[in-house]
């Protein structure tokens, strides 16, 4: 007795393509700048201005020469407040589960 098998992966590799994966990850990122910025320190707000993501959706960019000096550094008094250092992990304890939709709806998964 003989049994065939026979699997059509057209469709799960159609999902899977590298353009649904760039898509998916661009609008996460846009997403996630979105939900972060909020916990950016903001005195002028020339800092949460600066907030954009890289053309291809790899890297969330704050382009002033100070972004780095508030990203890992804590200072004693924000003016405004939950803003601080490490944005990024206050956003993920908060926003992780919309993250991973808009992914998957930016993938088309």
């Amino acid at each position: 007795m003989s049994v065939s098998v026979k699997v059509d992966l057209s469709r799960a590799i159609k999902k899977l393509s590298q353009n649904n994966i760039n898509r998916g990850r661009y609008t996460m990122s846009n997403q996630m700048l979105a939900d972060m910025n909020q916990f950016v320190p903001a005195k002028d707000y020339h800092l949460r201005g600066s907030g954009h993501v890289s053309f291809d959706g790899s890297q969330l960019i704050w382009n002033t020469p100070y972004a780095a000096k508030m990203f890992y550094v804590q200072f004693s008094k924000y003016t405004a407040s939950g803003t601080g250092p490490r944005w990024d992990l206050k956003g993920k304890s908060l926003f992780m589960n919309d993250w991973i939709r808009a992914f998957k709806k930016g993938a088309s998964l």
